[in-house]
């Protein structure tokens, strides 16, 4: 899929959504974190030893959220099928055959007068350009940056990490 068809409705990019295929640093930290309370023995004695906590429901949660499969995860962006059906602004767009809000002529209308960071996007996308801002946000995408939080996201595992450190989670505001 091009970085382009990755442009929602509301100027978003889905490359840097956690549900994103593409985007697979939530899962790789659900894998790991499964492989990790495995290696830990937690599967052998746990559930025997406490009621107030149920372990094979904890692992059948990592489970699912670890797939790339379900239907947690998009394999399409909004203008290709996946997203919210009822989204207002999805429905409008595609009643005035715009690709992004912002090209209507209507822009700022208001459903969105009150939206300070679709705001922000279409000045944003508005001053650089659309090759320019679909760049950045490739680039974020490609740095961990997760448009419901805001934050760069980095998982890590290494067959022989150094002494201190056994697995390199990191997460920057």
């Amino acid at each position: 899929m091009k970085g382009e068809e990755l442009i929602t409705y509301c100027g978003s990019y889905g490359g840097t959504c956690a549900r994103w295929c593409g985007y697979s640093e939530f899962r790789d930290l659900v894998a790991l974190l499964a492989e990790w309370v495995d290696a830990q023995g937690y599967h052998y004695w746990m559930p025997q030893e406490t009621q107030e906590f149920d372990y094979r429901e904890f692992r059948k949660g990592l489970e699912f959220f670890s797939k790339n499969d379900s239907w947690l995860v998009c394999h399409q962006c909004c203008k290709g099928g996946n997203g919210n059906p009822d989204c207002e602004i999805r429905k409008c767009c595609r009643e005035r055959g715009h690709e992004l809000c912002f090209e209507c002529e209507e822009f700022p209308c208001a459903k969105i007068k009150e939206d300070a960071g679709m705001l922000e996007r279409a000045q944003q996308y508005k001053s650089l350009g659309k090759m320019e801002w679909l760049r950045q946000q490739v680039e974020r995408a490609n740095r961990g940056f997760e448009l419901h939080t805001k934050k760069y996201y980095q998982v890590q595992a290494t067959a022989n990490p150094p002494e201190t450190n056994l697995t390199g989670v990191g997460i920057w505001g």
